[in-house]
């Protein structure tokens, strides 16, 4: 599901005093549920956000071609409303994002028609408007879209006919990866020339287009050429830029098996959960992956069986934490439903630490003193309220979701968690819930999950996890 997103700019704004207006289209001509999409956002460059003006779905049958038209008509227009289309330096995320930006050239233009022309299935248009760009025919990107056009055509018309499109096609990845091997650098450090400039979130970059160009060179090697071998050197080449796809992985397969390479085979298609029928339904396949599965099984057997747990004794809390601790959360001292927390808190002798020992691998787990939860706390605050200033909107959002779950942050006190992390474990000192404890993560932080009905289940509840076979990370 490729996203298009460009932009135009007031060349001067009709608003006395007042930054230009920034317009931003993003148009998803093959959407996630198979219809097309458009969306249309605006605001001026001096705004923190923008504001969404259309956001429109087409139907699967037509919708990428109404898509195209729109975009067609929608530029026409703006271009003679005063509007300039502009290429940012950078992924526009705000509109101040949009600071550098240069005027998109002609070629550039075309380019974008020929792009979205053959993702609509209209490659000879493509390939029309690509003649067009003379200017841009030494860029990778220039080739990438012929080389897709090519291809794609060679794909609709098999046979004889298709072999001057796949020469070409194969012509167009040469260029982009003598360039790539000229360059002698990492795909992350090459130019692609035109100002390295892409439409379309699939080709943005080297690394994407190189990899684009090797799978089509395995392609016809595997599927035109029977020759698996030279696809496994192609799909080699599209491993070194970290832009694998599904589909390289099932050329992969294919090739291995065609060369006999079964283990190999079946090791990819495990991996990366591939579903191909002929490799489902292959007998010797099926007792791999029994074998696999009990080794796997047999492994992690014993490595469960040689884990350690090394449990700690901490300080307990002295009258002056209790009465801080009475002071910020009254609800802990006062009701029975947290005596097992103040029980391990204050009793002597308890275990304030747990280790969980993995090989090499240590998951410690530590409960925190009254100070050092009241911290931690307030670290929790600073983070749910991360976007306060920067998106109210996003901020607001994840404050409605904590309250739809019931939970109030501020009655929530952080008792353990692991070294150097703000995630940890919390109390809850109020509502139907009181005395549970709950997992918290500043990765999600409008996400409280429960895990036991007390804290003195917490401890042997992790060392449960981890003798599961799960240990629990913080």
């Amino acid at each position: 599901m490729t996203a298009y997103t460009c932009h135009w700019i007031e060349t001067s704004p009709r608003r006395k005093n007042s930054a230009p207006l920034l317009i931003q289209l993003t148009l998803h001509p093959h959407g996630y549920d198979g219809r097309a999409y458009w969306m249309r956002q605006e605001a001026r460059t001096s705004a923190e956000r923008f504001k969404m003006v259309e956001d429109l779905a087409f139907p699967a049958q037509g919708g990428p071609q109404a898509v195209l038209q729109r975009f067609i008509d929608v530029r026409r227009a703006l271009a003679d409303s005063g509007f300039q289309e502009v290429v940012a330096p950078d992924r526009v995320y705000a509109p101040g994002s949009i600071a550098g930006h240069r005027p998109k050239t002609p070629d550039e233009c075309r380019m974008d028609l020929a792009a979205l022309h053959a993702e609509c299935g209209d490659n000879d248009a493509a390939l029309a408007l690509l003649r067009q760009s003379q200017d841009s025919e030494g860029a990778w990107y220039w080739h990438t879209l012929a080389r897709r056009a090519h291809a794609n055509r060679a794909r609709a018309n098999p046979g004889p006919g298709a072999e001057d499109d796949w020469a070409a096609a194969l012509n167009h990845c040469v260029a982009i990866v003598v360039s790539a091997q000229e360059q002698q650098t990492s795909p992350f450090r090459m130019h692609t020339g035109s100002s390295s400039y892409s439409f379309g979130d699939s080709y943005a970059g080297a690394p994407s287009q190189l990899a684009a160009a090797a799978q089509t060179m395995a392609e016809y090697a595997l599927c035109v050429a029977s020759d698996p071998a030279q696809a496994l050197q192609a799909i080699a080449l599209a491993d070194s830029t970290s832009s694998g796809t599904a589909q390289m992985e099932h050329y992969r397969v294919t090739a291995l098996l065609q060369l006999g390479r079964h283990a190999e085979a079946h090791a990819c298609h495990r991996k990366w959960s591939l579903r191909m029928p002929e490799v489902l339904n292959d007998p010797a396949y099926q007792a791999w992956v029994a074998r696999e599965a009990a080794q796997s099984g047999a492994a992690q057997r014993q490595r469960v069986a040689a884990l350690r747990f090394e449990y700690a004794p901490g300080h307990s809390a002295t009258a002056a934490e209790l009465a801080l601790l009475r002071e910020r959360f009254p609800a802990v001292l006062q009701d029975a439903a947290c005596a097992a927390y103040v029980h391990w808190i204050s009793a002597p002798g308890q275990s304030h630490r747990l280790t969980v020992v993995d090989g090499e691998y240590r998951q410690a787990y530590q409960l925190f003193g009254i100070g050092q939860a009241l911290d931690k706390h307030a670290e929790m605050m600073d983070w749910i309220g991360l976007h306060d200033d920067s998106s109210p909107q996003l901020a607001a959002e994840i404050r409605q979701a904590i309250a739809k779950d019931g939970i109030d942050p501020l009655r929530m006190l952080p008792i353990a968690g692991g070294d150097n992390s703000p995630d940890c474990f919390l109390l809850r000192t109020d509502g139907p819930d009181l005395g549970a404890v709950y997992y918290w993560s500043h990765d999600e932080s409008a996400v409280f999950s429960p895990l036991v009905a007390d804290a003195g289940q917490l401890f042997p509840w992790l060392r449960a996890q981890a003798e599961a076979g799960c240990t629990f990370s913080v």
